[in-house]
């Protein structure tokens, strides 16, 4: 008896991948591809065809509606259904949904409990960062710590970043390095694709390095960025995060330390951006952070209740950048 394998979800990438692992086991094989359009009988009629004259192939069966939506399905494919479940042929298949699937309809309950399947959801920050630093082992690449750093702030600011597309970043990467096989921030700073997370990291270094010339810069930007409230809450929580690490060294604690600390209260904070907020401390005015901290806290919420004047931001961030004390 052949293999049948159902791969699911709402990442085409990953889907693309698993796919082509099942299609590899079976490369001496002629593939089949078939959709809904080809109708459930004569999609059961090939299967049944090929067995029984021992014509083997690999079926890939695409976005059929044995999955249910809701309560009511077609009757029509209903049998198709049934020889899934109980598919005893010898043709392999592989049944490819480009969806996620409702497990609480009792029939994509069952259909998933009697097939072998695998989910391929939209992969989300950490999850995301991890993909990419294992595609670039994949390819020979090491992404420095840095460089990984850097993604992963980029990500944070995203929505919904597919797969695909930072597989066609890092692809063009792979191009571009014609040396050691080393990616580094550096590297990304310069050849990363120009979307605004990459302006809005931009900004946050700019800020805590007070770099006003880059700020001014990248103010008119920041003012005609559509998501400025999410920026500005981005920029909020790193800034919570290098005010929380130079306290945390101003009471003489090592950056060790701090790393236990958020280790052992479950924080979010990882020790790679600690590391880097501790170096950074020094050269950072808790007191004006403070400041900054509070009035972009203040300007967030009034933006959010429709009371807030953006140009407040502006002058925040500049005042911080001419603090003296």
């Amino acid at each position: 008896m052949a293999q049948i394998y159902l791969i699911y979800g709402d990442e085409p990438q990953l889907i693309e991948e698993e796919k082509r692992k099942f299609l590899a086991t079976y490369p001496d094989l002629p593939v089949v591809v078939l959709d809904d359009e080809a109708g459930s009988q004569k999609i059961s009629e090939q299967l049944c065809e090929d067995s029984l004259f021992g014509d083997q192939k690999v079926f890939c069966l695409v976005n059929l509606p044995i999955i249910r939506k809701s309560g009511k399905n077609s009757d029509a494919w209903t049998p198709l259904y049934e020889l899934f479940t109980n598919y005893k042929g010898d043709n392999p298949i592989v049944l490819i949904y480009h969806d996620m699937i409702d497990k609480r309809i009792k029939q994509n309950k069952e259909l998933l409990d009697k097939i072998p399947n695998h989910q391929c959801k939209r992969l989300e920050g950490a999850d995301l960062v991890m993909w990419i630093r294992q595609y670039c082992t994949s390819h020979g690449f090491k992404l420095l710590p840095d460089a990984q750093e850097y993604v992963s702030h980029l990500i944070d600011l995203w929505k919904d970043v597919p797969v695909s597309f930072m597989r066609t970043e890092f692809d063009r990467y792979f191009l571009q390095i014609t040396g050691e096989k080393v990616i580094t921030k550096e590297f990304l700073e310069e050849n990363s694709s120009d979307y605004g997370a990459k302006n809005i990291f931009a900004f946050k270094e700019a800020l805590l390095k007070r770099d006003i010339n880059t700020l001014l810069e990248l103010f008119p930007f920041m003012f005609s960025y559509k998501e400025l409230d999410r920026a500005m809450s981005y920029i909020e929580g790193q800034l919570r995060l290098q005010l929380f690490v130079s306290e945390c060294r101003q009471a003489g604690m090592s950056v060790k330390a701090i790393e236990n600390l958020c280790k052992d209260n479950n924080s979010s904070f990882k020790p790679y951006p600690i590391k880097l907020a501790y170096e950074a401390s020094s050269r950072i005015s808790i007191k004006a952070l403070r400041a900054l901290l509070k009035g972009l806290y203040e300007i967030i919420l009034d933006s959010r209740s429709s009371k807030g004047d953006i140009w407040r931001f502006r002058d925040l961030c500049i005042t911080y950048c001419g603090y003296k004390g």
